[in-house]
C-alpha cells in the first residue's frame, strides 16, 4: 500500500471495508438465524412427540383397562369366560380379537385357553396365530408389549401379563384391537417423520415416507437411549452422512417411546434462500459504493494535490504562498486553515526573531545582575556569613548583600514585588545605595533605609515596591541594630545543647516599617538586640516557605523550621548547615518550577574580633 497513491488507497478502503463489514454481518446474521431456527425446530419436534406420545398412552391405557375387565371374568377351572366377559367383548367395537394363554403344567411354554374373534378378522387372526403366541411369550417376560404387523394395517396387538409368578391364576391376555386413530398419526406425511418403538429399539409404528429408512429404529434409538430422561432432543448423523434433528418422549406405558425426526437440510432451506438474496443485495451495495468511491476520491485527491504543492512551498521557506480552492466541506475548511496557518507562521517567524533578541538582552541583564550579589560564603571580623539565591526567571527580584565599614558589618536582604526585568532594576538601585554606604561614613540602619527608600521611590515612580531588612552588627560589642520594612523577620537562635525546638527560634520583629517605595519621606524606626558568641541568625525571603512540590503542596514554615533545627543542631558552621537546609528544600521541590525567587542567609556571631 505504501507505493499506491492516495486516490487508490481511498478507493481500496471504501471497497474493502464495506466488503469485510457486510461479510461479517452476513456471517453473524446467518449464524444467529440458524441457531434460532434450530431451536424452533427442536421445540416444534418435541411438541409433536409429546402430542403423539400422549395419544399412544391414552389409547394403550384404554385397551389395557378393557383387557383387564375381560380377564376378570376368566374362570380358570373351566378355562372359559363368564357371561359378563363375553358380553363385554361383543359390545366393545375396538376389541376385534381376544386370547388368553396360561402356563403349560409341564413348565414349558404357554397353552391357549381362550380364543375369541369377531367375524371380520377371524381369517386374519387365524393366519397370524404364531404372531399372537409370540406376543404372549414376550409379555410373559416383559409384562406388557405392543406389536404391529403389515398383515393387519390400522390394528395393533397388545399382550399383557396378569398375576405374579407364583399366582396360579396368572394369565397372559392378547388383545387384537382397532388402532386406526393411532396408526393414522404415525402415517402422517408432514415434515416431521415419527416412529413408535420399544425402548429395546424394536419398532411398532413408523412414517411411510421416512427418508431414513436405510437407518433402522434400533440404530436411531441407540444414539438416544443413553439419556436417562423422559424426553430430550439431539442432532444425529445417519450412516448416509445426513444430519437429522430428533426429539424423543417416553410414552409411559408398555416400555414405549416416540421419536420425531426432521431432515436438517430441508428444515434450514430458508437460510440458503436468505443467504443467496443477501449476497445479491451486498453486490448491489458494493457496486454503488465503488461508484461513489471513484467519484469522491477523484475530487478529493485533486484538491489535496494543490494543498500538497503549497505545503512543499512552505517547507522551502515561501510563506507567501496561498491556496485557492473553491470546493466546500472539509477540503474548503482545510484550504482556509492552510492559508491562515501560512499567515500565522509568517507572524510567528517575526515574533521569534523579536523574542530571540529579547532573550539575548535578558541574558545580558542576568549576567549584569549576578554582579550585584556578593560571594556566597564569607568570614568577616568575628562573623560567618553563608548565602544562597535562586531566581524564578532569568532576572529576579530578590537581593542580598553584606559589607564591612569601620568595625560594623551590614547585612542586606530585600524582595521586590514580582520578578523579572522590572524587579531586577530595583535590586540594582539597592546595590548602588549599599555601595555608597560601604565606602562612606558609617550610617545607622534607619538612615540607610531612608536613603534606600528614596532611591526606590525615584526609580519605580511608586509603581513597584520592595520589602527589606537591614541589620548592622558591631563587631566589638556584639550589638546588632536592625530596621524592617515589612520583610519576613529573621530568626535568632542562641547556643544550646541538643536540637532546638520551634520556640527556640526568636523572630526579630520588634519594629516593622512600611515597604520601600510607598512613601518617599518615610521615617524608619530601628531596634537592637545583644548578640552572644555562638548566636546564629537566619535571614530569608517568602519564596523559601512558598516552594511547591509536584503535588502543589508548599514547603511551609513548619518544614522550614524543622529543617533548620535538624541541620543547626548537627553543624555549628554556616556552610554545612545551609547546605543541609537546601538539600531538604530541593528534595521536597523535586525540580518543580519556582513561583518566586528563593533567598536564604545564615549568619553566625563568633564574638569580638
Amino acid at each position: 500500500m505504501k507505493g499506491l497513491s492516495l486516490r487508490y488507497k481511498l478507493l481500496a478502503a471504501l471497497t474493502v471495508i464495506p466488503i469485510l463489514g457486510l461479510s461479517l454481518f452476513l456471517l453473524l446474521a446467518v449464524n444467529i438465524f440458524e441457531k434460532d431456527k434450530i431451536a424452533y425446530i427442536f421445540d416444534s419436534s418435541l411438541s409433536v412427540s409429546k402430542t403423539r406420545a400422549a395419544r399412544v398412552s391414552s389409547e394403550v391405557s384404554s385397551v389395557i383397562s378393557m383387557t383387564q375387565a375381560i380377564v376378570l371374568s376368566y374362570q380358570s377351572d373351566t378355562k372359559s369366560l363368564a357371561s359378563a366377559g363375553n358380553y363385554y367383548f361383543d359390545r366393545e367395537p375396538k376389541i376385534l380379537g381376544f386370547q388368553i394363554y396360561v402356563p403349560d403344567p409341564s413348565g414349558e411354554g404357554l397353552i391357549k385357553a381362550i380364543d375369541l374373534n369377531k367375524e371380520k378378522v377371524r381369517e386374519v387372526v387365524s393366519s397370524n396365530d404364531q404372531l399372537f403366541s409370540q406376543s404372549a411369550a414376550k409379555a410373559q417376560t416383559e409384562g406388557l408389549t405392543l406389536q404391529s404387523s403389515d398383515s393387519f394395517a390400522g390394528k395393533l396387538l397388545l399382550a399383557a401379563r396378569f398375576g405374579s409368578e407364583t399366582d396360579p391364576r396368572r394369565v397372559i391376555a392378547v388383545t387384537f384391537f382397532d388402532a386406526e386413530e393411532v396408526t393414522q398419526v404415525f402415517s402422517d406425511r408432514g415434515a416431521y417423520q415419527t416412529f413408535l418403538s420399544h425402548k429395546t429399539g424394536h419398532p411398532v409404528l413408523m412414517s411411510e415416507n421416512a427418508s431414513w429408512k436405510q437407518w433402522s429404529p434400533e440404530e436411531i434409538w441407540s444414539s438416544l437411549s443413553g439419556r436417562n430422561v423422559p424426553e430430550g432432543i439431539a442432532e444425529l448423523n445417519s450412516p448416509m452422512n445426513k444430519k437429522y434433528l430428533a426429539s424423543y418422549v417416553d410414552v409411559g406405558v408398555a416400555n414405549l417411546v416416540v421419536v420425531s425426526m426432521v431432515d436438517r437440510g430441508s428444515a434450514l432451506q430458508a437460510i440458503d434462500v436468505l443467504l443467496k438474496k443477501s449476497i445479491l443485495f451486498f453486490i448491489a451495495i458494493l457496486s454503488f459504493t465503488t461508484l461513489i468511491a471513484v467519484l469522491a476520491s477523484r475530487g478529493l485527491t485533486s484538491a489535496l494535490s494543490y494543498l500538497s504543492f503549497a505545503t512543499q512551498k512552505v517547507a522551502e521557506g515561501d510563506f507567501g504562498v496561498r491556496v485557492d480552492i473553491a470546493s466546500g466541506g472539509e477540503i474548503g475548511l482545510l484550504a482556509s486553515s492552510f492559508n491562515a496557518m501560512a499567515e500565522e507562521v509568517s507572524r510567528l517567524m517575526a515574533e521569534t526573531a523579536e523574542k530571540a533578541r529579547m532573550e539575548s538582552e535578558l541574558a545580558t541583564a542576568k549576567t549584569v545582575q549576578e554582579t550585584l550579589f556578593p560571594e556566597n560564603n564569607a568570614h568577616l571580623s568575628g562573623v560567618q556569613i553563608s548565602g544562597y539565591y535562586m531566581p524564578a526567571s532569568e532576572c529576579g527580584g530578590d537581593w542580598w548583600f553584606y559589607c564591612e565599614n569601620s568595625q560594623k558589618i551590614y547585612i542586606w536582604i530585600g524582595d521586590a514585588t514580582g520578578h523579572g526585568a522590572p524587579a531586577a532594576l530595583l535590586t540594582s538601585a539597592a546595590r548602588a545605595v549599599a555601595s555608597v554606604i560601604q565606602v562612606g561614613p558609617p550610617q545607622n540602619v534607619s538612615d540607610s533605609l531612608a536613603i534606600l527608600n528614596r532611591a526606590i521611590c525615584e526609580t519605580s515612580k511608586g509603581r513597584m515596591m520592595m520589602t527589606f531588612f537591614l541589620a548592622c552588627i558591631d563587631t566589638q560589642s556584639g550589638l546588632m541594630t536592625y530596621a524592617n520594612a515589612s520583610h519576613e523577620p529573621p530568626l535568632l537562635l542562641h547556643p544550646m545543647e541538643g536540637a532546638p525546638g520551634r520556640d527556640d527560634f526568636e523572630p526579630l520583629n520588634d519594629v516593622n516599617n512600611p515597604r520601600l517605595g510607598e512613601q518617599i519621606d518615610c521615617v524608619f524606626k530601628e531596634a537592637s538586640v545583644q548578640l552572644r558568641p555562638g548566636d546564629r541568625i537566619v535571614f530569608y525571603t517568602d519564596g523559601v516557605v512558598d516552594v511547591k512540590n509536584p503535588e502543589e503542596k508548599t514547603w511551609g514554615e513548619r518544614r522550614f523550621i524543622k529543617s533548620l533545627s535538624r541541620e543547626m543542631s548537627e553543624a555549628q558552621d554556616t556552610i554545612p548547615a545551609l547546605n543541609g537546609v537546601l538539600t531538604s528544600l530541593q528534595e521536597f521541590r523535586n525540580d518543580t518550577p519556582l513561583d518566586d525567587d528563593v533567598t536564604l542567609i545564615l549568619c553566625r556571631y563568633e564574638g569580638a574580633a
